[in-house]
């Protein structure tokens, strides 16, 4: 390829939800794009796949059906395995491989060109241009979006982040059980089932799916210690031998700046994740819609400056807004079962405060 072809107006790096949507909106602006992806598409990502924003047709279009495995309409709490709270809430339960494919198709289809396979090696932002290294070429922007996790590179590279420490973000382990849709039906029905221990600073989940039911187990890195042994203990008590076992961190703090010049982060890379729950999908789609409108505003300007990507971080004052409560949560549950106030009685009354309709 001559450097005409290896020039784009936006590169982003990493084919998750935030990076593909993000590519597809560059795209919808007339950029020129390029997603890279360091591993084979499609591929699987440690996730629980759930969600409730993305039947929203302005989301990710109607299609998306296709793709949901189940729909839960209810999260059932217990409290040291003995139920004490239930809230309805509608949900959807998906496969990340699934997921992330569809909308990286939908990129691909308004333009967006996707290389994967692809890892990136370094990253160089200048005045002038960004100049992407990967195993497969350089390639030079005007402009970067990494969407690539909470290892992300691109952040690494941009001096944005150089390195969580332990107290920012969590280690989660999951495995997928097979089991036959009547027996799932039978034993969880349509729900979704959230384990509160007193003796533990994290939570445990199972998600119902289609064919099989996700469980896992999840707290801040700094409290993970002996986590698979309790991963393992949790699986056992409902007849669980997990094999296909999988971890995966998670930020529970954001960044504190996710832009400079050229450059943004979206989604995990950036911290967008609500702590309390562990969930980013929602806040990685949205982040990448974000940082592709920055991006747009900068090429079609001609203005690459720090004033201009600090945009981003105006535009997403909500969602910062919702983060930021989200890890002060965290933070007071963590607090109650410090100083041994973590009853079912507080435990209850914590749940019904998080999911008032106002929240």
């Amino acid at each position: 390829m001559n450097s005409q072809e290896n020039f784009y107006d936006v590169i982003v790096v990493g084919a998750g939800p935030g990076g593909s949507a993000a590519a597809e909106k560059c795209a919808k602006y007339e950029l020129k794009t390029l997603l890279l992806e360091k591993e084979k598409l499609p591929r699987d990502k440690p996730c629980g796949g759930m969600c409730s924003i993305i039947e929203n047709p302005k989301i990710c279009g109607p299609a998306i059906t296709k793709i949901i495995e189940n729909k839960s309409d209810c999260v059932k709490f217990y409290f040291n395995g003995k139920p004490i709270y239930n809230f309805k809430y509608n949900s959807l339960l998906f496969s990340r491989k699934k997921l992330d494919y569809f909308i990286t198709k939908r990129a691909i289809k308004s333009g967006a060109k996707v290389i994967d396979k692809c890892e990136v090696i370094d990253i160089i932002v200048n005045s002038k241009e960004v100049r992407v290294v990967s195993e497969k070429g350089i390639f030079i922007s005007k402009t970067i979006i990494g969407a690539d996790g909470v290892n992300s590179i691109v952040a690494k590279k941009t001096g944005l982040n150089k390195g969580w420490n332990k107290n920012d973000v969590s280690l989660a382990i999951k495995s997928e059980i097979k089991m036959n849709n009547k027996e799932i039906e039978k034993r969880f029905g349509k729900n979704i089932l959230v384990y509160i221990h007193s003796d533990f600073s994290g939570y445990g989940w199972i998600f119902p799916k289609d064919g099989c039911v996700n469980i896992g187990i999840g707290c801040r890195l700094s409290k993970a210690d002996k986590l698979r042994d309790k991963f393992d203990n949790f699986a056992q008590q409902f007849g669980f031998e997990a094999k296909d076992v999988q971890a995966h961190m998670i930020p529970t703090e954001l960044l504190k700046k996710s832009y400079k010049e050229r450059a943004l982060l979206c989604g995990d890379a950036g911290g967008f994740v609500y702590s309390i729950l562990g969930a980013g999908i929602e806040l990685a789609i949205r982040s990448g819609k974000v940082a592709a409108t920055v991006c747009n505003e900068a090429v079609k300007n001609n203005d690459f400056s720090l004033k201009m990507f600090k945009k981003y971080n105006s535009i997403c004052k909500p969602l910062i807004a919702d983060i930021k409560t989200s890890s002060r949560q965290l933070k007071l549950f963590e607090f109650a079962i410090k100083c041994g106030l973590v009853n079912s009685f507080t435990i209850n009354a914590f749940l019904k405060y998080l999911t008032k309709p106002e929240n």
